[in-house]
C-alpha cells in the first residue's frame, strides 16, 4: 500500500520569481513579502503531514521565460536574510516632531539611487515634479535591462544586495551585505502533468506575466493555483500610480481565466474578486477560497526595564499608527481628529499620535499642513523607517494603535497589534472588521464626528483601556502559518484525499 502511495506521490510547484525581482528594487520586505516566506517556511512540513505527503518545489524562470528552474528553501531564506538584516543595521538619530531627514538605505546603484536620495531633500512641491519625469526615467531604464536580461552573456542569477546603513563612530557609512548566489539546476523539471503551480506573491511587477503563464501551462502541463491580496489598482485607482493600474489591470485580466483555484487572504478580497469577475465577464474555474492568514512573526518578548529607545517617545504617552504614510492608509483624517481632540481637550490631556513607517505616495498635501503646524505642536510626530529593535519598542510602550485605512486586502498590522497585546481601532472597512475580530474596536474613517468620538472615548476612560487591554492579552490567540500553508495545500490538492483513500483500497 506504502508502496503505491509513495508513486503517486505529487509535487506542489510554488512560484518564486516575482520573490526575487522585488528585491532587486527594493531594500527591505513589505507585508506581502512576510506573508510569503513565513508561509514558505513551514510549507514543506505541512505538506509532509498531508494526505499523499505532496512535495514543494520552489522554481524561478529562466532567462528567457522559456524555463522553469528549481531552487532551494535556503535561497530564498538567504536571500531575505540579507534584506531583513540590512534594514535592521541603521540607526537614526529622531528629530521630536517632524520627518526624519536622515539618509534611508539606497534601493540601488546608480541614477535611481541619487535621484531619490536628492528628491528627498527637496520641498514637496518640487519633490511631486521631479518624481512624475523619474517614474517615466525608471521605466526607460527597467525595459533597457529586460533587454539586456534576454542575452545570455549579461544574465545574473541573484539580484544584487542592498547597501544598508550602520553607523560607526557617529558617522554614517555603507556597509556591504553579501547575497546569496542562486544553485545552478537543471531546466529539465520532473513535472507530472496537471500539477499545481502555486503562486503566492506579487507576479503583476513581472511584465507580460500572463504570457509567461501560458507558456509555462503549454509546456509543462501545470495547474496554476493563484493567492490574491486586494485589487486596489482596479477598485480604486485613484490611491495608484497610473503604471501600476495599466499592468495590474493587464495581468489580472490575463491570468485569472488561467487558474484552476483561485485563493484569497479574506473574505472580504474573495467577494471583491468574483464580483470584479462578474462585471468583466472573466470565468473563473470556481468559487475564490478564502485561506487563513498567519500572525505569528516571532516578535521577542519585552522586558520590564526596557527603555524608550534613543528618540523614541516615551512609554504611555502616545498611540500608535503602524504603516506606509500614503493616501489610501489615510493619515489625512488622524490629522484632522489631533486637530479637533485639541480644540477640544486640554493639551496635555491629548496623547501624541506617532506615525511609524515609510513616506510613500500622494501626501505632499498632507505634509505640507503638517510642516504649516509644525506638527499640530508636536502632537504628531514621524518615526520614519523604524528598524525591527524601535518597531517592538514602539509597540511595547503605545497605550493604543490606530488603522484608519480606506481598503486592505486582510489588516496586518491590526491583527500585529493584537499579537503584541495591544488594543487597535481600527477602519470598519473592506477586510479590517476580520483582522481585528471582536477584540477591536473600528469606526467610520470617512466621518471624522465618529472617528473624533471613537478616539476620545478610549483616551477618556483610561480603565476601560486597560480593561481592553487585559482582554485582549487574555483571549488573542495567533493563528499558526501551518494552517495558512495546510489551506493553500488543501486547494491546490481538493483531490488528495480521495486519491489516497483510493490507492489505499
Amino acid at each position: 500500500m506504502n508502496q503505491t502511495i509513495t508513486a503517486e506521490r505529487r509535487t506542489i510547484w510554488v512560484d518564486v520569481e516575482d520573490f526575487f525581482k522585488y528585491f532587486e528594487a527594493n531594500p527591505r520586505p513589505s507585508g506581502i513579502q512576510r506573508l510569503v516566506f513565513e508561509t514558505l517556511k513551514v510549507l514543506p512540513a505541512q505538506a509532509a503531514a498531508h494526505p499523499g505527503s505532496p512535495r514543494i518545489a520552489f522554481v524561478r524562470h529562466s532567462a528567457d521565460d522559456a524555463l522553469l528552474r528549481e531552487v532551494t528553501f535556503d535561497n530564498l531564506a538567504a536571500l531575505f536574510d540579507v534584506h531583513s538584516r540590512a534594514a535592521s543595521v541603521a540607526v537614526k538619530a529622531r528629530a521630536r516632531t517632524k520627518p526624519l531627514r536622515t539618509r534611508r538605505p539606497p534601493m540601488k546603484a546608480g541614477l535611481r539611487h541619487l535621484a531619490i536620495r536628492t528628491i528627498e531633500r527637496l520641498p514637496p512641491e518640487v519633490a511631486d515634479v521631479l518624481l512624475q519625469a523619474g517614474v517615466l526615467q525608471i521605466a526607460a531604464l527597467r525595459q533597457f535591462k529586460r533587454l539586456l536580461r534576454r542575452h545570455p552573456v549579461q544574465t545574473a542569477e541573484s539580484p544584487a544586495p542592498p547597501e544598508p546603513v550602520e553607523v560607526k563612530g557617529g558617522k554614517v557609512v555603507e556597509a556591504v551585505v553579501e547575497a546569496p548566489a542562486l544553485a545552478a539546476t537543471s531546466a529539465d523539471l520532473p513535472v507530472r502533468p496537471g500539477e499545481p503551480l502555486l503562486i503566492m506573491g506579487a507576479p503583476w511587477a513581472n511584465e507580460n506575466y500572463g504570457n509567461r503563464l501560458a507558456r509555462f501551462r503549454a509546456k509543462y502541463r501545470l495547474e496554476p493555483a493563484l493567492l490574491l491580496y486586494d485589487l486596489i489598482p482596479v477598485r480604486r485607482p485613484e490611491w495608484c500610480d497610473a503604471r501600476l493600474v495599466q499592468d495590474f489591470t493587464d495581468w489580472l485580466e490575463s491570468t485569472l481565466p488561467q487558474c484552476k483555484q483561485l485563493m484569497a487572504i479574506s473574505r472580504a478580497t474573495a467577494a471583491d474578486v468574483e464580483a470584479y469577475a462578474r462585471e468583466c465577464s472573466l470565468k473563473l474555474s470556481g468559487p475564490v477560497v478564502p485561506v487563513p492568514i498567519g500572525t505569528d512573526f516571532g516578535v521577542p518578548t519585552p522586558t520590564a526595564d526596557a527603555g524608550p529607545g534613543p528618540g523614541l517617545p516615551a512609554p504611555g504617552s502616545y498611540i500608535l499608527f503602524v504603516s506606509t504614510m500614503e493616501a489610501r492608509k489615510n493619515h489625512a483624517v488622524l490629522f484632522r481628529v489631533w486637530r479637533r481632540l485639541l480644540s477640544e481637550m486640554p493639551p496635555d490631556r491629548v496623547p501624541t499620535l506617532v506615525f511609524a513607517g515609510r513616506v510613500g505616495w500622494l501626501i505632499s498635501d498632507l505634509l505640507q499642513q503638517l510642516e504649516n503646524t509644525d506638527w499640530l505642536g508636536g502632537k504628531v510626530r514621524m518615526i520614519r523607517d523604524p528598524t525591527d529593535t524601535e518597531l517592538n519598542a514602539l509597540y511595547d510602550g503605545c497605550q493604543f494603535t490606530i488603522f484608519p485605512s480606506l481598503f486592505e486586502g486582510w489588516g496586518l498590522p491590526v491583527s500585529e497589534s493584537l499579537g503584541r497585546g495591544r488594543p487597535c481601532l481600527a477602519s470598519n472597512r473592506t477586510s479590517l472588521p476580520e483582522s481585528g475580530g471582536t477584540l477591536a474596536r473600528y469606526f467610520d474613517p470617512e466621518n471624522l464626528d465618529d472617528a473624533v468620538r471613537a478616539v476620545r472615548d478610549i483616551i477618556e476612560d483610561p480603565a476601560g483601556l486597560a480593561a481592553w487591554q487585559a482582554q485582549v492579552a487574555r483571549e488573542y490567540r495567533h493563528v499558526p502559518w501551518g494552517r495558512t500553508a495546510e489551506a493553500l495545500i488543501a486547494a491546490c490538492l481538493p483531490d488528495a484525499e480521495t486519491a489516497l483513500a483510493q490507492a489505499a483500497q
